[in-house]
């Protein structure tokens, strides 16, 4: 038999669903997890592993993008050439060059036919063209590089003051043929800007046209196109 006193005295069992027992539960549930499994949870996904696909994808957006300035800046051109020349004669074959006589600087005469099985890079020019002047030293360079079957031959719109002109060549040290070029000349071959440039085959028929500034390569490589 128990007595009031050993019933206040006496603590009641515990029962599994107690507070006692929920915070014992928490704390090995805590302990379940240490440190070292969160640190090792954390290194399983590091900065290294989430930037490299992000650095792949940045790079992948700027080189979409440079292709896209590329073709932009190819059809521009592209666009700019054809607008540039849609009044010369036609470029595909189908039409011979015009007849080229005229005077060289040493006084003899010039025929076009004489150079009949090379390619030629006709080039017609002025000494007021700015563009042109620029591309004197770029000509002289042609022209030294130029292979036995290949020729240069330029014209000079204001070649109406022979003697100015022979100046004007040996102060700017011009190596390549020159040719006082005149009013019917001009006409013929339908050139209103300078520079402006034939492409020849060996047969003499027009196999490429360009207006307005070039590079070495780019001549070099549509004269040696000219078949």
């Amino acid at each position: 038999m128990t007595t009031p006193r050993e019933a206040r005295t006496s603590a009641p069992p515990e029962e599994p669903g107690s507070e006692r027992g929920d915070a014992a539960d928490i704390q090995r549930s805590d302990a379940a997890v240490s440190p070292a499994d969160t640190q090792r949870s954390d290194a399983a996904v590091s900065p290294a592993d989430t930037g490299a696909p992000q650095a792949r994808k940045s790079f992948a957006r700027r080189a979409l993008g440079w292709a896209l300035q590329g073709v932009v800046v190819v059809l521009i051109f592209l666009g700019a050439s054809h607008y540039r020349t849609r009044t010369l004669l036609p470029s595909d074959g189908s039409q011979q060059a015009p007849q080229l006589q005229l005077a060289m600087l040493d006084g003899s005469r010039f025929d076009l036919e004489a150079l009949r099985g090379k390619r030629v890079l006709v080039h017609f020019w002025a000494t007021w063209c700015g563009v042109c002047l620029q591309e004197l030293g770029t000509l002289n360079r042609l022209h030294d590089a130029l292979e036995p079957d290949e020729a240069l031959i330029t014209v000079v719109a204001d070649g109406d003051d022979p003697e100015a002109i022979r100046r004007f060549v040996k102060e700017h040290q011009i190596r390549y043929p020159v040719l006082l070029g005149d009013a019917a000349a001009i006409a013929a071959y339908r050139v209103q800007a300078f520079p402006t440039n034939y492409y020849l085959d060996a047969e003499g028929r027009i196999r490429g046209t360009d207006v307005g500034m070039s590079t070495r390569i780019g001549m070099q490589w549509r004269i040696a196109g000219a078949k």
